[in-house]
Formats: structure tokens, sequence, C-alpha cells
């Protein structure tokens, strides 16, 4: 599915998928899944997989399916919310190591709330949507602890997006 960058013209996501998979002690820093046991981790483990996206590739759409959530292993991704016909707007930036973005797959209506889009060649742990509610579930109690850390990333990207409004209105 493409999508619109910001000069209008039609991208096509390119996904270079990569075989390796991720790495426990990876996994074990990803702050969605801090809170997990080794056992969990090790479900966890099996619905993940490594994804590279080139400079300027579009990883997601806004308002499209939010079929995976992902997590930064290395680059720089821009958050992107559509302002015009053909005009996008970066709200945030997604630059450190194991932070994660893509909520929405997480959370209903499993849409996108904006786009992602790859500003330098980017890898990425992608998590299987499908797959991660099985596991939430099936075990309530690592349900509540990844949702508790959704909402808490949730709240802090509200908290930036605030202030991001303040500085623009009020500099």
């Amino acid at each position: 599915m493409p999508a619109i960058d910001t000069t209008g013209s039609k991208v096509n996501y390119r996904i270079r998928r990569a075989t390796t998979m991720i790495s426990f002690d990876d996994l074990k820093r990803i702050e969605f899944f801090a809170d997990l046991t080794d056992g969990e981790l090790i479900l966890v483990q099996g619905i993940c997989q490594e994804v590279s996206y080139n400079s300027g590739d579009y990883i997601f759409a806004e308002d499209s399916p939010a079929d995976n959530l992902y997590i930064l292993k290395k680059g720089k991704v821009s958050i992107e919310i559509k302002v015009a016909r053909e005009k996008y707007l970066s709200v945030y930036t997604v630059s450190r190591f194991a932070e994660p973005f893509g909520w929405s797959a997480i959370v209903e209506p499993f849409r996108f709330t904006a786009s992602a889009r790859s500003v330098v060649d980017s890898t990425l742990f992608s998590v299987d949507r499908r797959r991660l509610m099985e596991l939430i579930e099936k075990d309530y109690h690592m349900g509540f602890l990844i949702m508790r850390r959704v909402a808490k990333i949730i709240s802090e990207r509200v908290r930036e997006t605030r202030l991001q409004l303040i500085h623009t209105f009020y500099g």
C-alpha cells in the first residue's frame, strides 16, 4: 500500500527483511517488555522480526491498519501527521535504541494515528499485532504489564506534543 510523502507523490513501501531473529538481550532492553519475565520474553521473541527501511521509505501511513508494533534498533524515524492535502508535519522523532512506536497496533481501533517515515537507513524490530494480542489474551498479567507501559508511552507523547504546541504558539 503506498503512502503520500510531503510532496504529494506516491511512495512505495520498500522493506528489506533480514532473517535475523531479535536477540534476547535486545528484547530485554525494550521498554514495552521491561517488566516481563524471561519466560514471557521468550514467547514475545517468537513473534518479533527484524526489518530494515531505506532513508525516505514510509513504514506505515496515517489511518492505515496497524498490523505491527515497531521498536527502533538503529536509525531515525519521523512520526508525521497530515495537516493539509499534500502537507505533512513531523510531530515526533524516534531516535533512541529500543524506542517503541506504532502503539496503535495494540490499542483499538487498531489504526495508525500518524505516518512513520525512515529519515535515515533504519533497522527496526517488528512485532506482529495479532500474535501479541493472542499472548495478552492468554496471560492477563503479561497483558497488564505491557498495557501499563503503553499507557506510560502515550502519556509521555501527549505531554511532549503539548509542550511542542505551547512552544509553537507562545515561543
